[in-house]
């Protein structure tokens, strides 16, 4: 499994840096940004909140490179009676297409187990 998520890209101001323009649009899109690292976390019963930037990798391009994301897991089923309050953080790559006004975010890849046999 390897998910992505599109979010809508505006012409980031001159006078702002990249990380400053992702760190306002992470904070603007908080939920949705949660929704797809819950995609990485479902497996052991938990979704993400309270995501934020981490910090940025060297780029590979002006558009194209890596960064963490730090975010809380929060696990959904009250009979574990988990309550996480340390960061996890996640490493995903970003693709920024100017020309659709388009930022794309993909997240590692995570291999899907086989069922087992009978």
């Amino acid at each position: 499994m390897q998910e992505k998520w599109v979010f809508d890209w505006q012409e980031q101001d001159p006078k702002d840096s990249l990380k400053a323009s992702l760190e306002s649009l992470f904070s603007e899109k908080a939920k949705e940004l949660g929704i797809f690292l819950s995609y990485y976390t479902r497996s052991e019963g938990a979704i993400a909140e309270n995501v934020r930037l981490l910090e940025m990798e060297e780029p590979l391009s002006p558009q194209e490179g890596s960064l963490w994301l730090g975010f809380q897991k929060v696990h959904y089923n009250a009979c574990l009676n988990i309550h996480e309050t340390d960061l996890d953080k996640i490493q995903v790559r970003y693709l920024i297409d100017p020309s659709v006004g388009k930022l794309v975010l993909t997240g590692p890849y995570v291999p899907e187990r086989e069922p087992d046999e009978l």
